[in-house]
């Protein structure tokens, strides 16, 4: 099947979809404050010694939990983040930091090969042999599935850029001050090596093109008419990822509804017959899993039809549309009651946590993004004149926080546009006018 990257980039946020046949099964969104997969070195301002763990300081809101380790408070370390923060709860971090690539992963603190174990014999000894001869004495690496089609040349370009990334971490470990970043993973990497046999990455902006393209050639395309999310009606898929109902083909629908403990998604058959919408509920679920990066305990509801026996089919069928998801995802069994439990893992907040903070309500810094990106769309239909936006009060405040996103717009247009609160302005109505 068909791939391309949408690549949408704007102020403050970019965003990422997977396209397959045009129709949308990933997307991710980039954001500075996010940290998955960053090497941070952090700082103890905590020691939880009844837990076996500290709390670091890694430049967030609130301190990241790291168990398994003995540090006296106010010792530098340097750690990854599994997973950003969460609600009221800070990242998880790790000291055992790993840098991910397109084909390979780098493991500096775990030394040997790893291949997978689902090639055959010849080609994971093909493999081996590649790669071994790519390392140097001490260093660890772990290959993904699809390195065993990559050329050579790919490989050893995917190790080079490891090794370095890692030496550049080092140094700058030296040197670096806590809490400072030192490395952080690439999304559009990441991608690619989740989704192998993408045909090619279209980016709607220069600057972010031509860096794109000096790293992956031809495979990317520049868009000049508006926002790349405006092909495959990306835009509309990315904001019904939003909505907590998802219809049927059949007339039915699926409800998915996160909780502080856990997501819950109800099957309705509506008009259909009960079997039928489960049936088509099965590859949709599996399907919004990915685009919403639900995670944690997942609770399914299936219309009750046919029994145990019928139920133990659908468990099946939705062990295998999750099988492809590059997030480790397992279909548990079920309840007493004939609920399916499933698990997720973590990668990030998910759609929803960072859009909205409940099913109606976008975020104010949602919508502050979103208000830049109507500022470049209106800038390309009046070159040369001076805007203003007009935002709520929070939102423009959220807008203020955003120096790094108001001088990125003001490189692009010459000058930053001026904001205006106004009191009494729903939080998701913006409006972009002429004239300071």
């Amino acid at each position: 099947m068909a791939s391309e990257i949408l690549h949408a980039w704007g102020p403050g946020e970019s965003r990422l979809a997977l396209v397959r046949d045009g129709r949308l099964v990933d997307l991710a969104v980039i954001r500075p404050e996010l940290l998955a997969g960053a090497v941070v070195l952090g700082r103890v301002v905590e020691v939880a010694a009844k837990l076996g763990a500290v709390f670091v300081d890694i430049g967030q809101d609130r301190p990241g939990f790291l168990q398994g380790v003995r540090l006296a408070q106010g010792a530098a370390v340097l750690v990854q983040v599994k997973a950003d923060a969460q609600g009221l709860k800070g990242a998880t971090l790790t000291t055992e930091a790993v840098l991910t690539g397109r084909f390979l992963a780098y493991t500096p603190f775990r030394p040997g090969l790893a291949v997978p174990r689902k090639l055959s014999e010849d080609r994971r000894a093909l493999l081996i042999e590649r790669l071994e001869q790519l390392m140097e004495p001490g260093e660890g690496v772990v290959a993904r599935l699809h390195a065993v089609n990559a050329d050579a040349d790919a490989l050893e370009a995917d190790m080079a850029a490891l090794r370095a990334q890692w030496q550049a971490v080092r140094h700058q470990q030296k040197d670096a001050r806590a809490p400072q970043v030192l490395w952080r993973p690439d999304p559009l990497d990441r991608m690619l090596a989740d989704h192998p046999g993408v045909s090619r990455v279209v980016v709607d902006d220069d600057l972010t093109f031509a860096q794109i393209q000096a790293k992956y050639g031809a495979l990317v395309e520049r868009h000049r008419d508006g926002s790349a999310f405006s092909l495959y009606d990306a835009e509309d898929a990315f904001a019904a990822c939003l909505d907590p109902v998802v219809p049927l083909p059949c007339g039915g629908r699926v409800t998915i509804q996160p909780t502080a403990a856990l997501t819950a998604i109800d099957v309705d058959s509506g008009p259909a017959q009960p079997i039928e919408a489960n049936q088509q509920a099965v590859s949709v679920i599996a399907r919004q899993l990915r685009m919403r990066n639900l995670a944690g305990q997942i609770v399914v509801d299936f219309v009750t039809a046919g029994g145990k026996g019928a139920l133990m089919k659908l468990m099946a069928s939705l062990k295998q549309a999750v099988s492809s998801d590059p997030v480790a995802t397992h279909v548990i069994g079920a309840t007493p009651l004939g609920l399916v439990e499933m698990t997720r893992e973590r990668r990030g907040p998910s759609l929803a946590e960072l859009m909205v903070e409940n099913a109606a309500v976008p975020t104010a810094a949602a919508v502050a993004l979103r208000a830049l990106r109507q500022v470049l769309a209106e800038a390309a239909h009046r070159p040369g004149r001076a805007l203003t936006v007009v935002v709520a009060p929070d939102v423009a405040a959220a807008l203020a926080a955003r120096c790094a996103a108001l001088d990125e717009i003001a490189a692009r247009l010459g000058r930053k546009p001026a904001v205006r609160a106004e009191p009494g302005r729903a939080r998701d109505d913006v409006t972009v006018e002429e004239g300071p």
